[in-house]
């Protein structure tokens, strides 16, 4: 090869390098940029998780107060400012009002179920079907016809024979529909320790205990128990960060050796 020739071959080389080289920083730029923006989407999140979080707090400092601050668990909107475009909402929800699916009666949970859109014949079945899941069966013949039952439904499973650990568990139960029992959860907690309050229960618990002949609780607190209130709070803020946080507390009587204790805290 000539001179000539060689320092062209050269500079092709150098040219190809130098696009290269360029290629490799453009990308390392757009990996640092992306990394940045997903740093800043964490950071963004946590601020709202932590605040909906203190505005949990808040709200439990409203509702153990004994003073003008009281906060009562109607399901009254609170809000807790508007600063820098981030808004904070929150609710105290009194769960005395609504139905346990472990501890209420077949005629409660099929007026709920028929309350819910069910026909009387499809919430009293469904209704059975709820006791038969959380009641251990009385002997062996009943379990294998369970399973039997299960089996020939198309179902890998059988009813476990014990309480509902979520409410959940309660699309599993035989021939529930998933749109009723959508309508129906709203109306339910695991956490109330008698039949639901009428004077504190939505128009659908109040359905529910008509239809089932139940006249409910008519204690506004509970007696020897735990009385058990939800706390939902709200956060949105700039560039569609947005957090709901919802915790399920029990208020311990006067004179307890701590005013209340967290049974759960979930949501993002």
């Amino acid at each position: 090869m000539t001179p000539a020739r060689d320092r062209g071959f050269a500079l092709l080389i150098v040219l190809w390098s130098l696009v290269l080289l360029g290629l490799l920083i453009t990308q390392i730029l757009a990996s640092g940029r992306t990394a940045l923006a997903l740093a800043g989407n964490l950071r963004a999140a946590a601020t709202a998780r932590a605040s909906a979080d203190g505005a949990i707090n808040e709200a439990l400092f409203h509702v153990l107060s004994t003073g003008a601050d009281h906060w009562p668990p109607d399901g009254s909107p609170h809000s807790l400012g508007n600063a820098g475009g981030t808004v904070i909402s929150v609710r105290v929800k009194s769960l005395t009002s609504q139905i346990n699916p472990n501890l209420a009666s077949t005629g409660l949970l099929a007026g709920l179920l028929q309350a819910s859109g069910a026909t009387p014949a499809q919430a009293k079945q469904l209704a059975n079907a709820i006791i038969q899941w959380r009641s251990p069966a009385v002997s062996k013949q009943e379990a294998a016809a369970q399973v039997a039952t299960y089996r020939n439904a198309g179902l890998p499973y059988a009813p476990p024979g014990h309480l509902f650990a979520d409410l959940s568990e309660l699309g599993d139960v035989l021939g529930m529909p998933p749109p009723l029992l959508a309508k129906a959860l709203p109306h339910m907690n695991l956490y109330q320790t008698d039949d639901p309050n009428p004077a504190l229960s939505d128009p659908v618990v109040r359905q529910a205990l008509k239809l089932s002949g139940q006249a409910g609780s008519d204690a506004n607190v509970y007696d020897g128990t735990v009385p058990v209130v939800s706390i939902e709070a709200d956060v949105t803020a700039p560039g569609h960060v947005a957090a709901h946080r919802v915790a399920v507390i029990g208020l311990a009587s006067t004179g307890a050796p701590a005013p209340f204790h967290i049974l759960s805290l979930t949501g993002g």
